[in-house]
């Protein structure tokens, strides 16, 4: 089984915040990167023709910029050259002031069934502040168009830890969000990333944050917000209604065979001869576009890095993703994948996260490491914890 990820890098205003690989570019050149993009799965099709592919992700940048025709083809070719099941969870990402008719018409011909919308927050000061090119109400509009068209798994984006926001204004947030009937809220922290606009404006005196224990109550009430509404928290920043968990990405904390296509896409893909007692290898495309349209036009793949993984950084790995959850890590799951019971790997590590108070009780029927709330909210004391342990 196998998880696809579409790369869209555009935009049409780059957020303030944002490091991401995306740009604004005109549509001539989105048409050519989604030329070379078919291209590009085209190359893949042959070698991973044969498996049945269980989730897609379209993301970005932007997918809800590219214009609907060039979509609608991408999308078509995509589903020439893989075999995508029936019931596949299909989403695609999408900014609230670019969605149209046109567009969803187009992905949900291609079998697109969950949308994830950009929202981050109902407050125009914070949106303008945040470089984001939509008003809270044409979230509401994108989430009624969306409807209409068929989308009833939705999911939106909410942001805390903003210049001068307040905890009222981050709970206010999530209220007005769960009031629309969205299935999934993903609620995240800001990372002020070196090198974007917002950094620079913040390093000026321009804006000022919430400290971190400021930030580290609007993640608590935030938390008892959402679980009040009806939303399970079942990763460390996304909370789902009960059986609307995005299966995408719990593929990727639990370590699934995932092909990322597009500018600075990443893979985990699965081993190959030479690559000795390797665990799984993981890909990255490159991440400029110039490159990546003359690799493609040549037959050639766009891979910038390749990387096979030894058996012991695939254990840490199983971890630190799956500690992500709230489920965990299952003991049973851990020893089929890597021939070696939890407790050989960890033990030691596993006592003494134990003991300062950081792991739920372990049950009889179903033995599985996972973190409390106080664990997930100091989840790196735990993850240098497990490393002493390597």
């Amino acid at each position: 089984m196998l998880s696809l990820y579409l790369h869209f890098p555009f935009c049409k205003r780059k957020c303030s915040y944002c490091d991401f690989c995306s740009a604004v570019a005109g549509e001539g050149e989105i048409a050519a990167y989604c030329a070379a993009l078919e291209t590009e799965i085209g190359l893949y099709a042959e070698k991973y023709s044969r498996s049945s592919v269980d989730t897609v992700f379209l993301g970005g940048g932007t997918p809800s910029v590219v214009p609907a025709p060039l979509m609608r083809r991408v999308l078509q070719t995509l589903r020439e050259r893989f075999v995508i099941l029936p019931d596949a969870e299909f989403t695609s990402e999408a900014n609230p002031g670019t969605v149209t008719a046109a567009w969803l018409d187009a992905i949900r011909e291609a079998g697109a069934n969950r949308l994830s919308l950009g929202v981050q927050a109902i407050q125009g000061r914070l949106l303008n502040t945040l470089g984001r090119i939509h008003t809270y109400e044409q979230a509401l509009d994108a989430i009624a168009l969306a409807r209409k068209h068929g989308f009833a798994n939705l999911n939106a984006d909410a942001m805390f830890g903003l210049p001068s926001q307040t905890a009222e204004e981050y709970l206010d947030t999530l209220t007005a969000l769960a009031q629309t009937g969205v299935t999934h809220i993903s609620a995240y922290s800001l990372i002020l990333e070196e090198g974007t606009p917002l950094h620079a404006a913040v390093t000026r005196g321009d804006y000022t944050l919430p400290d971190e224990d400021e930030t580290a109550d609007m993640m608590e009430q935030g938390i008892d917000r959402l679980e009040a509404l009806g939303y399970r928290r079942y990763e460390i920043s996304n909370f789902a209604k009960p059986g609307y968990e995005c299966r995408h990405n719990l593929g990727y904390w639990r370590q699934k065979r995932y092909l990322g296509l597009g500018l600075a896409a990443a893979s985990l893909l699965p081993t190959e001869p030479l690559d000795g007692d390797a665990a799984y290898v993981r890909h990255t495309n490159t991440d400029d576009l110039k490159t990546y349209l003359s690799c493609v036009s040549q037959g050639r793949l766009p891979t910038a890095e390749r990387t096979p993984i030894p058996p012991a950084e695939a254990r840490f790995e199983t971890l630190m993703l799956g500690l992500r959850t709230t489920d965990g890590v299952s003991y049973a799951d851990f020893e089929r994948m890597h021939g070696m019971p939890l407790r050989q790997a960890y033990g030691t590590a596993i006592d003494k996260l134990a003991a300062i108070g950081l792991l739920m009780p372990e049950t009889k029927a179903e033995p599985r490491l996972a973190l409390n709330r106080r664990g997930l909210a100091l989840q790196n004391t735990a993850l240098m914890t497990l490393m002493e342990d390597r």
